[in-house]
């Protein structure tokens, strides 16, 4: 028997209440329906520590033992699906923390001789699923770092990215179409990776 693929799973959003946590909800129940085993990590609610140390920067290695257990994670995931919101044009610090510490050279990524980085993930598919209040002008600032920089640098090139507003704006039925569609695009995801396994 193979074991199932893993996707690790990031909701960023303070409010448990949120429509973040309803979407990580319905990724997950679909991702996990599909098949796929899911490592989520509400940064949140675990007290996710975003602050990169000096010992960090020179050795790409972490006494945080928090630190350590996710980049064993990402290491081991087949795909990442991240949900945060935009807030001035950027994740929440808490998840830029994250990328910092955690998505690390030597482990994430190394520096090609040619120039550039070199991805040393297995990861080969990404989701990143944003909300915002400010309409959505492709592409934006967060397209820029997740699917112009992030993934790209730890060997995922075609990020899957859905941006999600004005939420101020929207109405129940309107995140309910959100809702639906998040779970069908986490259904193709976890069809394309048992179909791999």
């Amino acid at each position: 028997m193979t074991t199932p693929p893993r996707v690790l799973l990031l909701v960023a959003h303070p409010n448990p209440s949120s429509l973040n946590h309803a979407l990580a909800r319905a990724a997950t129940e679909a991702l996990e329906e599909g098949g796929v085993r899911v490592d989520l990590h509400d940064l949140y609610r675990e007290g996710f520590d975003p602050r990169l140390s000096a010992g960090e920067i020179a050795t790409h290695a972490s006494d945080d033992a928090v630190v350590e257990a996710h980049v064993r994670e990402l290491r081991a995931a087949d795909a990442l699906v991240v949900i945060h919101p935009v807030w001035f044009d950027q994740p929440p610090a808490i998840l830029s923390g994250w990328v910092q510490r955690v998505v690390r050279e030597g482990d994430a990524f190394e520096h090609a001789p040619e120039g550039g980085f070199r991805g040393l993930l297995p990861a080969q598919d990404a989701l990143v699923v944003t909300t915002q209040n400010a309409p959505y002008v492709p592409p934006d600032a967060l397209d820029r770092y997740w699917r112009s920089f992030v993934l790209p640098a730890v060997g995922i090139d075609d990020a899957e990215r859905i941006a999600l507003g004005p939420v101020v704006a929207s109405d129940g039925a309107t995140r309910r179409g959100w809702l639906e569609d998040v779970a069908a695009r986490c259904d193709a995801l976890a069809g394309r990776l048992t179909a791999r396994a």
